[in-house]
């Protein structure tokens, strides 16, 4: 299997016509533009579902996201415009301009930011996303992997059996059955010595294995953290997380190397935000296949700030609420563990996770509200208000 990393104001918010309301701290100092770009582009994406113009929708990228209707294709835009292209059958999320999509004839192609077709490929398999130096990847129909530069120049011919990313001026690739890395003229940067390589991390670090065994090495091949590891996997906030051959528990280590969190949970998620959910599985004996799982958090210090008494546990956001579930049900808590108690007068249904910044709360008589990282809660009409302000 061929392996690719891809990816298919000015009024105030305590103002905001909501009957619904919160035990937060008085926040009439907080106004619209507290949102960030990250929590206003994922109002737009949630104001073009809840005013109709589109059921679902990804993320917004470089102010679009794609749409998809019965029986064409296209993006929309931060304000609500939508652009179908008849021709296509298939688009990617935009990148630096341009977005990769595939016709209706099976032909790779990319779109500009109007919807027109700029260039197609008749002779590739697919086109991918354009990285921040203008170079991508493509497939070409012999199977092979190359490179070409925004112009459509091929860099490098379809020689390559397998790429796992192009990023920062590196192509990681396979070769006769070994992986490596070379620039953009096709020079040997990594040596082809590895069994495999990942991705460029955020802590600028490729996972290697070799022997069976992993670490991590910079982007000129240097070896960074040693290739000791049975089971590894990349950095996020500069920490990563292993598997003990020994015990199957998970530790994480440091951008050195170094064992900050022994191994000694069943399961430890990727750090966001400082923190990471840990987790630890009891098996009743006499009870079939029953699991009871209880998660908690730490921090970068491998101390647990917040005990394991959950049964569901996801990530904080940004300004520090999570979603959580216990024995009692769903709830949500800030990052000292203590619940969150919303004085809403409708019967709550269902709470949701968080997504850039907000939770969906659905209510008894069919209705629903949004909770921001604020505490704050958002009607329809208040998504949709503040998206029209932001993306006029």
């Amino acid at each position: 299997m061929k392996k690719i990393n891809l990816i298919i104001v000015s009024l105030s918010l305590w103002a905001l016509s909501i009957t619904a309301c919160n035990n937060a701290k008085d926040q009439s100092n907080v106004n619209d533009s507290s949102y960030t770009m990250e929590e206003q582009l994922e109002i737009a994406r949630l104001a073009a579902q809840l005013d109709g113009t589109v059921p679902d929708l990804y993320d917004f990228q470089e102010g679009k996201s794609i749409v998809i209707s019965s029986d064409s294709i296209g993006f929309i835009r931060t304000n609500g415009q939508v652009t179908y292209i008849p021709e296509l059958k298939e688009l990617q999320q935009f990148s630096n301009g341009l977005a990769a999509g595939m016709t209706k004839e099976d032909i790779p192609c990319y779109v500009d930011s109007t919807g027109k077709i700029v260039k197609t490929f008749p002779d590739y398999q697919s086109v991918y996303d354009f990285g921040k130096d203008d170079i991508t990847v493509f497939l070409h129909k012999n199977d092979k992997f190359g490179l070409m530069d925004k112009s459509f120049k091929e860099l490098i011919p379809a020689k390559y059996n397998q790429t796992s990313f192009h990023d920062n001026g590196l192509f990681v690739v396979e070769f006769n059955g070994k992986w490596g890395a070379v620039d953009r003229n096709d020079k040997t940067i990594i040596p082809f010595e590895y069994e495999s390589l990942g991705y460029l991390d955020d802590a600028g670090m490729i996972l290697a294995t070799k022997a069976s065994l992993s670490g991590f090495i910079d982007q000129s091949g240097k070896v960074i953290v040693p290739l000791t590891f049975y089971n590894l996997f990349p950095y996020q906030e500069n920490f990563a997380k292993f598997i003990d051959k020994a015990s199957g528990k998970y530790g994480v280590i440091d951008r050195k190397g170094n064992i900050i969190v022994q191994p000694k949970y069943n399961d430890i998620g990727f750090f966001k935000n400082g923190l990471a959910i840990v987790s630890n599985y009891n098996y009743q004996t006499g009870k079939g296949e029953d699991i009871i799982t209880k998660r908690g958090y730490i921090d970068t210090t491998g101390k647990e700030i917040i005990p394991l008494t959950f049964t569901i546990a996801f990530d904080f956001e940004k300004r520090g609420l999570a979603f959580v579930q216990d024995s009692v049900g769903d709830t949500y808590i800030d990052r000292s563990g203590k619940k969150i108690q919303l004085k809403i007068t409708e019967p709550i249904t269902k709470l949701g996770m968080f997504n850039h910044g907000f939770a969906r709360i659905e209510l008894g008589d069919g209705g629903f509200v949004y909770l921001d990282g604020y505490q704050r809660l958002l009607k329809k009409e208040d998504i949709i208000r503040l998206r029209d302000e932001y993306f006029k």
